[in-house]
């Protein structure tokens, strides 16, 4: 690998489940021994791959990110120590990104007459209902928000991560 850290934010969402072990293989390649391998992105509550909320799935497919497929976090972990990362962090941003989804929305909502001279209406009506339905989703735990810190360990296993928290708090 040639980077000592790789952060990926929004893209395993659109790999698709049969995809993720290549994709943190790759992410794997690309850093080096001691690397450090940030994923950010959004996961299903549920373990069984079936769509989120009544519907949702259907509609973010059809009119926002087609083929789009949210893992699991379990599958997520486990296709990235199957690549050979360690995960040595995962922090849930549910509530944090339905709070963000909420202000998107009321800003939407403020400049509406604006937005609706830059786009047709339909896709106007469509971000709307994105936003509003995704921080609902959020809210009930539908979906996450998971930021996942791995590391790709030297050959004798070895790290130079810090051994505990306290530098993330000083």
């Amino acid at each position: 690998g040639r980077f000592d850290k790789v952060v990926s934010v929004g893209m395993f969402e659109h790999v698709g489940h049969a995809n993720l072990g290549l994709y943190f293989q790759q992410l794997y390649d690309a850093v080096r021994p001691g690397g450090l391998v940030m994923n950010h992105g959004i996961t299903s509550r549920y373990t069984d791959g079936r769509p989120v909320g009544k519907g949702a799935g259907d509609f973010i497919d059809r009119y926002v990110f087609p083929h789009g497929e949210l893992p699991h976090l379990s599958l997520a972990v486990a296709r990235m120590s199957e690549a050979g990362l360690e995960v040595v962090d995962v922090e849930s941003l549910r509530l944090h990104y339905a709070r963000t989804l909420d202000f998107w929305s009321a800003n939407l909502e403020a400049r509406l007459k604006e937005a609706a001279r830059l786009v047709p209406e339909e896709t106007l009506r469509i971000w709307r209902l994105y936003l509003a339905g995704c921080a609902y989703g959020f809210k009930r735990g539908w979906i996450n928000l998971h930021q996942i810190l791995a590391i790709r360990p030297h050959e004798d296993g070895s790290h130079e991560l810090p051994w505990s928290r306290r530098d993330l708090y000083a």
